[in-house]
């Protein structure tokens, strides 16, 4: 009896757009189909999940796939297109697929509501600060969300975490336009964006804002290949005061660790967020310069005049 492939029980999820909000069990085990048989079954590089945009022509008939390879050892995005016809066959394979256009960019975010202990709703109010990641199932992004949570509230700040669903387009835009005190997320990237729970995160999307929008936010992304153009000039100019992400393909395990060092250095150390970034990585990850930090680098908490 032949082994299975590494990736032949990986998970092909396929997201909504505005073109297109689902798609029927016919539709979805055709695109399952050709992205287990084109894609994950002829790669060695093991994958954690693929997520699926469909780009439809005028007419709403499907034109291209745009596939979202989740990594299982690195937080890493692969994006490949793959261009097909109108019933799923595909012409052509593209892969480290620059994606110019925001496929995202008009799902619905609808008012957040926050649940009260009464059971009663009120309208949303921004905390201190947010840590959240969509891939609660690797343990060591849980883990490192739930520590830099606890990190934030014994320092005192009012914090919350955002799991799995929860880490969400919708959440993500809301909290990141807040002008929150900082930002920290979990979760696979590629220079074009994150991904999330219901989509992604793009580059596209931080241009759309006006130059403030973010300040006076300190945004960490644990992700792969962030700290790279165009997301990561685009998080500046919206404004961000500070921006930390992976420069390189960052591995799972090791780098949740220099995530959760960073926020004990710069909140209750009060270490300089610079120096707080290189000494952690120093302690923590295997090689050097696979993080990358950008605005101000100087202490969490403004030094008194």
């Amino acid at each position: 009896m032949s082994e299975l492939h590494a990736n032949e029980k990986v998970k092909v999820e396929i997201f909504g757009t505005a073109v297109k909000a689902t798609y029927s069990a016919t539709d979805t085990k055709q695109i399952q189909k050709v992205i287990r048989d084109k894609l994950l079954l002829t790669e060695m590089e093991p994958y954690f999940k693929v997520d699926v945009v469909v780009k439809h022509k005028p007419n709403g008939k499907p034109e291209a796939l745009i596939a979202y390879m989740l990594r299982a050892y690195t937080y890493t995005a692969d994006v490949v297109r793959l261009d097909i016809d109108e019933q799923y066959n595909v012409r052509s394979i593209e892969k480290s697929y620059v994606d110019t256009v925001d496929e995202f960019a008009e799902i619905k975010t609808p008012d957040l509501k926050l649940k009260i202990p009464h059971g009663g709703l009120r309208p949303l109010r921004m905390p201190d600060m947010v840590f959240a990641t969509p891939v609660p199932e690797i343990a060591t992004a849980k883990a490192g969300v739930e520590t830099a949570y606890k990190i934030a509230t014994s320092a005192g700040y009012k914090a919350i975490k955002l799991l799995g669903k929860d880490a969400n387009l919708a959440n993500y835009k809301r909290y990141l336009s807040g002008h929150l005190k900082a930002f920290g997320s979990i979760g696979h990237g590629y220079t074009g964006g994150i991904v999330l729970s219901d989509g992604n995160l793009t580059s596209q999307w931080f241009s759309s804002l006006t130059r403030a929008a973010l300040k006076p936010e300190v945004i960490y992304f644990n992700s792969c290949q962030v700290f790279n153009p165009p997301l990561e000039p685009s998080i500046i100019k919206a404004g961000a005061r500070t921006f930390v992400g992976g420069k390189i393909n960052l591995l799972i395990g090791p780098s949740e660790e220099v995530f959760k060092c960073f926020w004990e250095a710069i909140l209750n150390k009060k270490a300089k967020m610079g120096p707080a970034l290189i000494a952690c990585e120093k302690q923590k990850y295997p090689v050097q310069n696979a993080h990358g930090i950008a605005g101000d680098l100087g202490p969490f908490l403004p030094i008194p005049k």
